[in-house]
């Protein structure tokens, strides 16, 4: 590891600490890395629509709500040791409320803006990115369709707010 690039992932790290509260932004104890929590700023009045395939005649109906806020994404990291100058940082992303194929797409979008910034930090970046256009990027609007699953081998979803709950933001 060149002392440039152990430089530049400490003030990266030590930056991403000083903007992020500790709820979104937690550094690894033993590698150089860690977690980032993004919530999506989402817009007044966003409102998602469940539906469903159970044999539950409300779920298969669906319903729909306002909600203020979704389940966070969260990416993480680790730095290898020639990063920022030659590689890029390792990472994962998940987010319980979007699809393996729209999870994907901003992996994609993640890696093409490293490409863009080859040799220079990324990971704030890369969070602006996840917090500020991921909605965009992802043709998401309201009201937003989440789909249930039953339990069995698909994949679940669950409803982000129970059934018959009414909430005002």
């Amino acid at each position: 590891m060149s002392s440039d690039d152990r430089e530049a992932q400490e003030d990266e790290l030590l930056a991403l600490a000083s903007i992020y509260d500790e709820d979104e932004f937690k550094r690894a104890e033993s590698a150089q890395g860690g977690e980032t929590r993004i919530c999506l700023e989402l817009p007044q009045d966003f409102k998602i629509f469940v539906s469903g395939n159970s044999a539950d005649s409300l779920q298969s109906r669906g319903f729909e709500h306002t909600v203020c806020f979704l389940p966070p994404l969260v990416l993480n990291f680790e730095l290898p040791p020639d990063y920022p100058s030659a590689s890029p940082p390792v990472f994962t992303l998940s987010g319980k409320w979007l699809s393996q194929a729209q999870l994907s797409a901003l992996c994609r979008h993640l890696d093409n803006l490293w490409e863009e910034n080859r040799g220079s930090v990324v990971l704030f970046a890369w969070t602006q990115f996840l917090k500020e256009e991921t909605l965009n990027y992802l043709n998401i609007s309201s009201p937003y369709e989440l789909k249930m699953c039953q339990q069995g081998n698909t994949q679940g979803r669950t409803p982000l707010v129970p059934l018959g709950a009414e909430k005002d933001c």
